[in-house]
């Protein structure tokens, strides 16, 4: 058990049959990935904070941020088998001037997967952080970090605020939040075709142009979600991206669909 120490929850993937791997803070100042092999404990129970932090194994000293939990072949115990000082990959492209830790963040509301409120001193506003959770997500941290160096400075996105590090590397971004913003319904088919035009202006294509992708606020359109932009010099394919706005701007299955910026 890990009682001497301070552990939070912040990140879970869990399977019961497979591998699960969590992102904790320890006593406020370490974030730590602890993955745990499959068979050892409910996923009951590793979804719920407290419940996983008790039955955790007692945390090894040392100076390490990725462990391994398995159950022990003699007594059956669960233990970490192994600690180690691991070299997460980093978001590279690192083109705005402003870093912020994530300890220098006061999380609030979650508005999607890795997509939080929070609170900085930088800024008088609440702010949108996004970030990677785990290591295998930072190559989407990656692609929209340099959408948004694309579209800077032409209003078509939210405001890109600066860079988020977690023990010196980047893992995710803070953009502006979006108030009094609701997701774009058939009837502002003008407003969203207006800013779609003037982002394939800049040869990108968006990619994934969900109506939720669109947030409408004063009758102007501002798109989000860039994690899937790339450049495009094929005109076909930006005609076709513009030419089916109609169809998924009436689309009320619901998909892809989240918490308003």
């Amino acid at each position: 058990m890990t009682n001497q120490l301070k552990i939070e929850l912040l990140q879970a993937e869990v399977d019961e049959n497979d591998q699960s791997i969590f992102r904790l803070l320890v006593d406020g100042v370490s974030i730590k990935y602890i993955v745990v092999e499959p068979g050892i404990y409910s996923a009951e129970d590793m979804c719920f904070g407290p419940s996983l932090v008790f039955l955790l194994p007692e945390f090894p000293s040392g100076d390490w941020n990725d462990g391994l939990v398995s159950r022990d072949a003699n007594d059956g115990r669960p233990y970490f088998a192994h600690v180690n000082l691991t070299e997460f990959p980093s978001v590279r492209n690192t083109w705005h001037g402003t870093y912020v830790d994530y300890l220098e963040l006061s999380i609030g509301q979650k508005l999607r997967t890795g997509i939080y409120e929070v609170k900085c001193s930088l800024f008088d506003d609440i702010v949108v952080a996004k970030f990677a959770r785990f290591p295998w997500e930072v190559q989407y941290i990656e692609n929209e970090t340099t959408a948004y160096q694309w579209i800077s400075g032409h209003s078509i996105g939210p405001r890109f605020l600066g860079h988020m590090t977690e023990n010196g590397r980047v893992i995710g971004f803070l953009i502006e939040r979006i108030h009094d913003a609701r997701h774009a319904g058939i009837q502002d088919i003008e407003a969203c075709e207006e800013v779609l035009s003037r982002l394939h202006d800049l040869r990108i294509q968006h990619g994934d142009v969900n109506r939720f992708n669109f947030l409408i606020r004063d009758s102007k359109a501002i798109l989000i979600d860039f994690d899937t932009a790339q450049k495009c010099d094929n005109q076909e394919l930006l005609l076709l991206e513009f030419e089916n706005l109609d169809a998924r701007l009436q689309d009320e299955s619901g998909r892809g669909g989240g918490g308003l910026l």
